[in-house]
């Protein structure tokens, strides 16, 4: 029988958000924001002059299905038991879900863009993630009070005419013992967040986007929202006296003062990029900004389109 569901989950479950009209409308992402921060010049070249060509990574196949797996085992766990979420055979979804994201990706780019040694190794280390997660299920994800109130949630704001802030939120909880919402924002990682990760106003700005725009689009409190970045970690060193946890859990400080700031540089990002009627400006200085993080991994290093490098 169904689960009884309070009317604060129902509120985001049966919410349409704004579709936005791409013929006269803009969006912005977080990794928008985050590309321009770590170098305007790059954000210019790959959403302005459109030069960017798409690359993927089994680093990208490997975040998508691990996030598309841990969601639908939720969905099972919420929306229909404990029992049925323990039984799932997450190793074979995982196989599945990796084959059919990988192909898609490898189409999309026209190329081979890594080896089958290397898929194999995320699979494993996938596969010991989702082990840890069923054996440790009432840790991380307890059914007492706590409902499944949205995966992939749509969240699209306003930020000036015809440009919109747009994000999905991969997994919304709602407490109906506390009344309290939770935002996770999954991410994969090779051995976790160190303090630099922790320290990147930029990074971390993604979920405070996230919980004050969660709050203006469902009409709640923004103080009765809570935000936690939930890591997973595919490489764990048994060697350390102190063996880390497959999962890292991270709340951040996502109070006034954080999310005016994070606020804030967004609005300047957009004050900068967008002309009053929602335009790309093509008349600003968009500045290379290099640095040893922001260049590294860049698509137009060392390239006739950029020849300021960190290195």
């Amino acid at each position: 029988m169904p689960k009884k569901l309070p009317k604060e989950v129902k509120l985001v479950l049966e919410h349409t958000p704004h579709q936005i009209d791409y013929r006269r409308e803009k969006n912005v992402s977080a990794s928008q924001f985050m590309m321009f921060s770590d170098c305007e010049h790059k954000w210019k070249l790959s959403y302005i002059d459109r030069l960017s060509a798409y690359s993927p990574s089994v680093h990208t196949v490997f975040g998508t299905a691990m996030h598309e797996v841990i969601q639908e085992w939720l969905d099972v766990l919420y929306n229909q038991t404990a029992k049925k979420a323990g039984e799932m055979d997450l190793r074979a979804l995982l196989k599945e879900t990796f084959r059919e994201v990988y192909e898609k990706e490898r189409k999309k780019a026209k190329e081979v863009f890594t080896t089958a040694d290397e898929l194999n190794s995320f699979f494993l280390d996938g596969v010991e993630i989702l082990k840890h997660l069923q054996k440790k299920r009432s840790q991380y994800f307890t059914t007492k009070g706590w409902h499944l109130a949205g995966i992939e949630t749509d969240i699209v704001q306003e930020l000036r005419p015809n440009v919109f802030y747009k994000g999905f939120i991969d997994v919304v909880m709602y407490n109906s013992n506390t009344g309290r919402y939770l935002i996770l924002d999954l991410k994969t990682s090779t051995r976790g967040w160190t303090d630099f990760e922790k320290k990147s106003d930029a990074k971390v700005a993604q979920i405070l986007f996230y919980k004050e725009f969660f709050a203006k689009q469902f009409n709640v409190s923004v103080d009765d929202i809570d935000v936690e970045f939930f890591i997973l970690r595919r490489k764990i060193n048994e060697d350390l006296d102190f063996v880390p946890k497959r999962v890292q859990q991270w709340k951040p400080a996502s109070g006034r003062i954080k999310r005016g700031k994070a606020m804030k540089s967004l609005q300047e990002f957009v004050d900068k990029a967008f002309t009053d009627e929602g335009k790309y400006d093509t008349k600003q200085v968009y500045p290379a900004q290099p640095s040893k993080s922001a260049c590294r991994f860049c698509d137009f290093k060392n390239t006739e389109f950029c020849t300021v490098s960190a290195d």
